[in-house]
């Protein structure tokens, strides 16, 4: 809904059509509900890829063997990551792109009790992991605490980066409904991730690169990690997120904290720097974002959009207003986070 502003220096008296229309605008928003902010965000409902139900609970979890467990990181680096392709011939385990699986690690808890189990994002087109007749990845990091008194392990995190070619792992799931894509090819994407919440984007990427109809409308995934080496997917040991991003519709943006000691960029210092590509994004009003990662990284998005808003209105969007115009988006599908 367009909001006309009277020229500086006139009053309504001068420009009595428009004092007119301004008026009417102001009732119909109000008869509706809607915001000045609202009227500048989509509203409508995007149709998902549908998420399959749950088929495994941690009380009846599913066998599957690991076909292999790949480091993402080098050798000599101090951060763990894995790249574990689990085997599904044979099992009835489907899932969809955003959706997470559940690992049981093996052994008890202190009191006896069997170890609950840890969600991983799945890695892998819903199509199956390529290269392989029906499998599935999950991108994992080993988990280690350490102070000056005690070396504390992850316990599925360790058991999960240990596994060999061979072994077997109790998997559970999927898990997940909200973190799904568009169905059509027309919503724009702005993909948020750090770390190994890079997971899902994978399969985002390879799903919409695998569709029959080139995907129409723009991605651009901002990823953060600390330096190239731990640019998991897009460094020199694996390089699949590269292999998606030849198109300008698809656009990889990095956000390096750490390659340049003399300047610290994250994931939302590049939003604010790449502003000239995403405000028309926002501007179309049929967007999608997805976040994925550490928590706290949203916080840095969620003041961009409001930024965004508060300048196209003229106003500022406060605290309340925010959380409302933000519970629209998730219930329309077209906000999505999962920070951890």
């Amino acid at each position: 809904m367009r909001i006309h502003r009277l020229p500086s220096r006139q009053t309504d008296r001068d420009y009595p059509h428009l004092r007119k229309k301004i008026d009417r605008n102001a009732k119909m928003m109000h008869s509706s509900g809607m915001s000045a902010h609202a009227t500048l965000l989509p509203t409508e409902k995007i149709q998902a890829i549908e998420s399959p139900p749950m088929l495994y609970k941690p009380a009846t979890p599913l066998a599957c063997t690991v076909l292999r467990n790949e480091r993402l990181t080098p050798e000599d680096y101090s951060e763990d990551v894995r790249h574990i392709v689990i085997d599904l011939r044979d099992r009835d385990y489907v899932y969809a792109e955003g959706q997470s699986m559940g690992v049981m690690a093996p052994g008890t808890t202190p009191d006896g009790k069997a170890h609950r189990v840890r969600l991983y994002s799945i890695a892998s087109p819903g199509a199956g992991e390529p290269g392989y007749e029906r499998a599935v990845a999950l991108c994992v990091k080993r988990v280690v605490y350490e102070t000056e008194e005690q070396r504390m392990e992850g316990i599925c995190s360790n058991f999960l980066c240990d596994l060999r070619e061979g072994d077997t792992v109790p998997i559970t799931g999927p898990n997940g409904k909200n973190f799904a894509l568009p169905a059509d090819d027309e919503t724009d994407l702005l993909l948020f991730g750090t770390g190994t919440g890079i997971a899902p984007f994978r399969s985002f990427l390879m799903n919409l690169h695998s569709r029959p109809k080139p995907y129409g409308a723009n991605v651009h995934l901002f990823f953060g990690s600390r330096l190239k080496i731990d640019h998991i997917y897009a460094n020199d040991l694996n390089d699949d997120l590269l292999k998606h991003s030849q198109n300008e519709r698809f656009q990889i943006h990095s956000a390096l904290s750490r390659e340049n000691p003399a300047q610290k960029v994250y994931v939302a210092d590049l939003l604010k720097m790449k502003q000239e590509l995403i405000e028309p994004i926002l501007d179309r009003k049929n967007f999608a974002i997805y976040i994925c990662g550490l928590k706290g990284m949203e916080k840095g998005i969620e003041a961009f959009v409001r930024d965004y808003l508060s300048r196209k209105s003229g106003k500022t969007v406060e605290d309340g207003e925010w959380a409302e115009l933000k519970e629209s988006l998730k219930k329309a599908g077209r906000w999505a986070q999962e920070v951890y």
